[in-house]
């Protein structure tokens, strides 16, 4: 009988698990170390940390106290903080990996009644429960899934939600690059990188403890695609902003605001370098001709917060960067993220849906960017308080 994962169940402190019932001796590990050896198919982890990431392997062993076969989970417990404003702080991401599929589950969004899933890119399938298991993967390939999913904004729970729907459905009646559904729509990403099954499955099991990938580099920019932009406000003298006319670009030199974080893991503990800029807001008047130049506070880029134990560092990151030239909203993001010694991140975020966002990884073993999370600018009024905003979050499990 095929070992396979069949329940699992997280509280904030606590991990339980069954799996198939093979009546042959199985070993539990985590994060590289036995917790369990026997000939029962079920396990409950307790006393965890809440919010936290673990590993498990679950082998079945021969008669000679040798794997025959293999599961691996990446698994968390819940997080029941209140004060996080990005329900997808609170919730849980599983991947299970096993010889016949790989399967990702999470944790529920009120609202949301379906949720699109994709891999590399290309549509799968449309799931209405919070799991999806794919069996059509080959094994020796590693995979990008992408689950999607809407909520109306009176369904969030953001207070004074009710009132800012309506608001937003208002905006929608007069922006002309929208409509009111679209402006008081939600979006919500998760994004799973999975290794190859084969390489996952076949090598053994790493402790938290062990300096893997010593350096993690993060850079977030914000920028304008067009090379010229109105102003929203048509009663301004400013009629038109410079833009910085480019595409999703890691090592572009215009930007509307860039922010880096370097962190370096060492056996005595770790180091964070944190840099940000913000770019020159250029104006011009009716003519398009050069009116006034100026560049915004960094001030409001925060490095908020920084925890660090072990096996990870902890950072949260806000960023509020206004217009320098005229009152109007600023570029708002929030992004919580975990950097751990063994080469797995988990990354979440929040932002409006204007200017153009972008997020870009690069670890130890990497000499090229890679691109974790993009949005596509849909017009400088988005920035305005009652607009829904974007949820977006990506951990990998390689």
């Amino acid at each position: 009988m095929r070992l396979e994962l069949e329940l699992l169940d997280q509280t904030d402190t606590t991990i339980f698990f069954t799996w198939t019932d093979t009546g042959e001796t199985c070993r539990v590990e985590r994060d590289g170390a036995t917790i369990y050896k026997g000939t029962e198919n079920s396990f409950r982890d307790e006393g965890l940390t809440p919010g936290e990431l673990y590993i498990y392997t679950i082998e079945r062993l021969n008669s000679q106290n040798k794997p025959v076969e293999r599961i691996k989970l990446q698994t968390g417990t819940e997080n029941y903080d209140d004060d996080f404003i990005n329900r997808l702080q609170q919730i849980t991401v599983s991947t299970i990996v096993s010889d016949s599929k790989i399967a990702i589950a999470w944790g529920e969004i009120e609202g949301i009644p379906s949720f699109d899933i994709y891999r590399d890119g290309e549509f799968l399938a449309t799931v209405e429960k919070n799991q999806y298991t794919d069996l059509s993967a080959e094994k020796d390939i590693p995979y990008s899934y992408w689950i999607h999913g809407k909520r109306p904004l009176e369904r969030s729970e953001e207070s004074m939600k009710r009132g800012k729907s309506v608001l937003a459905s208002l905006f929608g009646m007069v922006n002309v690059r929208s409509n009111p559904e679209e402006a008081a729509m939600e979006e919500f990403w998760i994004k799973k990188r999975v290794g190859s099954r084969a390489q996952l499955l076949a090598e053994q099991p790493t402790k938290k403890d062990q300096i893997e990938h010593p350096v993690w580099q993060l850079r977030y920019m914000t920028f304008l695609s067009q090379d010229i932009l109105p102003n929203p406000n048509l009663f301004s003298p400013y009629r038109f902003f410079k833009g910085d006319g480019r595409s999703y670009d890691p090592n572009a030199k215009e930007y509307r605001t860039r922010v880096d974080l370097n962190i370096r893991f060492s056996e005595e503990g770790s180091i964070v370098e944190f840099d940000k800029d913000v770019g020159t807001t250029i104006a011009y008047n009716w003519r398009k001709k050069f009116s006034k130049a100026d560049a915004a506070s960094s001030a409001g880029i925060e490095l908020k917060e920084m925890n660090e134990d072990s096996h990870k560092v902890a950072i949260d990151l806000k960023h509020s960067v206004g217009n320098p030239l005229v009152t109007s909203p600023d570029i708002d993001y929030q992004v919580a993220a975990n950097f751990y010694r063994v080469g797995v991140y988990d990354i979440i975020g929040i932002h409006d849906q204007a200017p153009n966002h972008e997020v870009y990884l690069k670890s130890g073993k990497q000499t090229e960017w890679e691109q974790i999370h993009e949005a596509e600018d849909k017009g400088l009024s988005w920035m305005a308080e009652p607009i829904a905003g974007q949820y977006w979050r990506i951990s990998n499990f390689e």
